[in-house]
């Protein structure tokens, strides 16, 4: 009777000190809250109140370009210029504009829209803009990680899936982004889009006013604890 309990009683006890599959993160500047997938790395940075990004890396996937499965979170100040790291610089009028200069600038003609731009609704009833792009990318010679063979030229290309959600608000807007391969998209897709409907802007960026959502919608998670 005694082992008959007790393998009974062990895969409980596994499931109960297994992780969460999610948890809540608020951003170091205290701007925005979501649910992200446990145990992924975060990495910030910052340029004054005007622009602020968060990524968050997974474990080593062999789908993924350069095998680093990943979400972002960006933040923009409208007709704000933003300095990237290869010296080039980065300026939107409007969330309207980002995704214009996404489209034409990065994914280029080459690009096939496996969601064509359209509306939806995030927690608290705010509106963002959300699309799916489909565009290959040359990748330096020696790169494996996520490419697959391009069908006219032969060689290995990044085959960007990537998916953004826009988010306008008064001084600037937030981006959500999910930059996957074709090959590995459908592997996290879920977990973007639990961060997706999660998404709280808590001020207009950093440094900004609280927002209306934040005031209106408390944290789903303070009373129960972590997820």
């Amino acid at each position: 009777m005694r082992r008959a309990c007790l393998a009974v009683l062990l895969p409980a006890v596994l499931l109960a000190c297994s992780p969460p599959k999610y948890v809540e993160y608020t951003s170091i500047w205290k701007d925005w809250r979501c649910r992200v997938p446990w145990g992924w790395n975060v990495i910030t940075d910052r340029e004054g109140d005007h622009f602020a990004g968060t990524d968050f890396l997974g474990a080593f996937d062999p789908d993924f370009y350069l095998g680093v499965p990943s979400f972002r979170v960006r933040w923009y100040e409208y007709s704000r210029p933003h300095r990237l790291r290869d010296g080039s610089v980065e300026v939107y009028s409007s969330a309207q504009d980002f995704i214009s200069q996404m489209l034409s600038q990065v994914y280029g003609p080459q690009s096939t829209m496996i969601q064509p731009v359209h509306e939806v609704v995030l927690s608290g009833g705010l509106t963002a803009q959300y699309f799916v792009v489909l565009s290959p990318a040359p990748v330096p010679f020696g790169t494996h990680w996520g490419t697959e063979q391009d069908r006219q030229t032969g060689r290995l290309v990044n085959l960007r899936q990537h998916a953004y959600v826009v988010v306008p608000l008064k001084r600037g807007f937030y981006v959500l982004i999910y930059p996957a391969t074709r090959g590995g998209y459908k592997f996290y897709e879920r977990r973007f889009n639990e961060l997706v409907n999660t998404f709280t802007p808590l001020s207009d960026g950093p440094g900004g006013p609280a927002t209306a959502v934040a005031s209106s919608t408390p944290n789903p998670w303070a009373a129960r604890g972590a997820p």
